[in-house]
Formats: C-alpha cells, sequence, structure tokens
C-alpha cells in the first residue's frame, strides 16, 4: 500500500489524536500539541486500510457539477432545488415557485454575487434559527459567525463562540437543526463522547439520519 498522504495536521488542547476525512477525500489530522511528526505517522500508517476505505467512499459519493448560470441550471436552498430564471432586477430572490431569479447585470461575476447571497441568507437564516433553538434549550452562546471552513460544518470554541459553514445553507432545514443543536450542546460537553451525544439525542432523537444525509450529500453543497 503506498503512503498516504496528510493533507493537513491541525495541533490544538485536545487529548487524542483524530484522522478526518475532508470533503475533497484527502486526511486531515487533528493532534495534542505536542504530538511528534513521527506518532502522527505512525497511527496513520496503522490506519491505511481504513482511510484508503473512507477516501474511496468519499470518491463514490454525488459532486456538484460546476456551476454555468445558464437558464434552468438548478441551485440548492434549504434542501431545495430552484431553477435559475435571469431577470432585469438588481436582487437575487426565490420564488415559492421554486426559481431563482437571477440579475443578468450580475452575469460577468456571477459566482461571486451568488456566493454573497448565499453568505448573506447563511447569517440571516442560521443565526436566527440559532437564537430560536437555544432560547428553547436555555444556552448562551457569545458570538455567531459564518465562516469559509473546508471541513467544519460548524465548530463551538472555548468562549461559547459559535461557528457555521456558509455551505450549509443549502442543506435540509432538519440538517441545518442537526448542526445547530450539535454545537449548542457544546456548550455543555467540549467532546464528543457518548454523554454529550445522548444529550443531541434528548433534543433530536432523529439527529442520525441528518448526520448520515450530511455525510453523504457534502459534496453536493458547493458552488463549483
Amino acid at each position: 500500500m503506498p503512503k498516504i498522504q496528510i493533507s493537513k495536521i491541525i495541533r490544538s488542547k485536545r487529548k487524542n489524536i483524530a484522522l478526518v476525512i475532508s470533503h475533497d477525500a484527502t486526511l486531515i489530522v487533528r493532534a495534542p500539541m505536542r504530538t511528534s511528526l513521527s506518532c502522527i505517522e505512525k497511527l496513520v500508517a496503522e490506519k491505511g486500510a481504513w482511510i484508503e476505505r473512507k477516501m474511496q467512499e468519499f470518491e463514490k459519493r454525488p459532486k456538484a457539477a460546476k456551476k454555468t448560470f445558464e437558464v434552468g441550471e438548478e441551485f440548492i436552498y434549504l434542501g431545495k432545488e430552484y431553477s435559475l430564471a435571469l431577470t432585469n432586477g438588481l436582487k437575487i430572490e426565490i420564488t415559492e415557485d421554486l426559481e431563482l431569479l437571477f440579475p443578468r447585470v450580475f452575469l460577468w461575476r456571477a459566482r461571486t454575487r451568488m456566493l454573497d447571497w448565499y453568505k448573506k441568507q447563511a447569517q440571516k437564516e442560521i443565526a436566527e434559527r440559532t437564537r430560536i433553538i437555544s432560547e428553547k434549550l436555555n444556552l448562551k452562546y457569545s458570538t455567531l459567525k459564518i465562516s469559509n471552513a473546508k471541513t467544519n460544518w460548524g465548530s463551538c470554541g472555548p468562549k461559547n463562540s459559535l461557528n457555521f459553514n456558509w455551505r450549509l445553507i443549502m442543506a435540509p432545514e432538519s440538517v441545518v437543526a442537526y448542526v445547530i443543536i450539535h454545537e449548542l450542546m457544546h456548550i455543555l460537553e467540549k467532546n464528543h463522547s457518548r454523554h454529550f451525544w445522548n444529550k443531541v439525542a434528548t433534543v433530536m432523537p432523529e439527529y442520525k439520519q441528518a448526520r448520515k444525509w450530511l455525510k453523504e450529500n457534502s459534496k453536493i453543497l458547493t458552488l463549483e
């Protein structure tokens, strides 16, 4: 078996080494601060078969085609597919008829305009949904930001600051709720122990379905 390439090593104040296969089927290693490179490489070699299998699984998952911004092209928003329609307006909008109205004047930098729209929608929708859920659970977070993270859908910092990947706004509402609940539960449990997952299940008993959907469909949640 050829040597497995490590895409990135992220060191933090964690206790154990974690092997993460990213959305582009590359290996990211999360390790304690003082973990040596030789120790990391030894673990990667030992887990080689598992890593290869997971990478192959990721490669087989559905991928999104590069957007061309032609009339009728589908764009995903909160789990629904919207058909692109060009307009003479100056605002990107979605309709109840599942159309995404896109101004012709934006076509010369279409991807940038579309990305900005998704990020603004993510900021508005995810922030509001997080506020509602956190109030129901009586959990307080310090700040909420929308990120460009390539591997994480969300994170909860040591001071209870929340970060969410802008691409999450493309996922179904149940998946968005799962990620929000997941990060809010980290306010109580800064780990992924059985105790943590029990807390998630108490709030969202069907969380495994949402988690599975996200793992299997992560590659289609993009503008590439």
